[in-house]
């Protein structure tokens, strides 16, 4: 595993870092929630584009990224539009996808934008291309809502994922038992070993909550935490995951 340079902040080396999501509905919201992510000890912050009311107005949308990134300063922004196949909360089709992409990539300084492994290939070798040549990370995510798939089957998928060519791959998993749990922490560790981008991966809901605090054990290099509203079931507190990442690299 490479490490990754997310303006100055190194992915894949040493504690796993902290991401908090900004899910505000319209610009002042968001820009609040920027407010307390820079209060907090968060190392990244991620705007889900997929909760903004105007997402059709493109000039708001750049306007509101590029305030962010002023407020945010040092702290990295990822722009994530999440899809409802993917846990988002809207359903976005792919040309739209690609052109609402397009535009922030052209027209801010974003850090890294999240791009769904299960669109279209042809969108999101388009989108990887693109990203790069404007000195833009992406990061190629998946999420299994409904289940965990087997070991090899999670070892299969982020191989695939990495196989795109992006800088991070991202897994996140329904798990229904312990057992769950397990394997997902066992397939990062073992992809881990062959693939050469740094791995991202979580179980969801109460279950998976030890996956969010110990990625240093299994290799996986960030993890999310809130100081508000929740993008995901079994997020911890920006201030809960600290403390229990300093207790475990210890």
């Amino acid at each position: 595993m490479t490490p990754v340079s997310f303006k100055g902040l190194s992915l894949g080396s040493g504690v796993p870092k902290i991401c908090v999501p900004l899910t505000g509905a319209d610009p002042n919201i968001v820009i609040g929630q920027a407010g307390e992510a820079v209060s907090s000890s968060a190392d990244i912050a991620e705007w889900r584009l997929d909760y903004f009311n105007n997402l059709e107005d493109t000039a708001e949308v750049l306007s509101t990224a590029n305030r962010l990134i002023e407020i945010l300063g040092d702290l990295p922004l990822i722009m994530t539009l999440r899809g409802r196949a993917e846990g988002g909360k809207r359903q976005i089709a792919d040309a739209d996808y690609l052109a609402i992409y397009t535009q922030i990539i052209l027209h801010t300084e974003v850090t890294a934008i999240d791009v769904e492994w299960q669109r279209d290939p042809s969108i999101t070798s388009q989108l990887i291309t693109f990203a790069r040549a404007h000195q833009v990370r992406t990061i190629i995510s998946h999420h299994e809502f409904e289940h965990t798939p087997s070991e090899s089957e999670m070892i299969d998928q982020l191989t695939k994922m990495a196989q795109l060519d992006g800088d991070i791959v991202k897994l996140a998993v329904m798990p229904e038992n312990n057992d769950d749990v397990l394997n997902l922490m066992l397939a990062t560790h073992q992809a881990s070993q062959s693939i050469s981008q740094p791995i991202i991966t979580m179980a969801m809901g109460p279950l998976g909550a030890v996956t969010r605090v110990a990625g240093q054990t299994f290799n996986s290099v960030l993890t999310f935490a809130t100081t508000s509203t929740l993008s995901a079931p079994g997020q911890l507190t920006v201030d809960q995951t600290r403390q229990i990442l300093k207790i475990i690299a210890q």
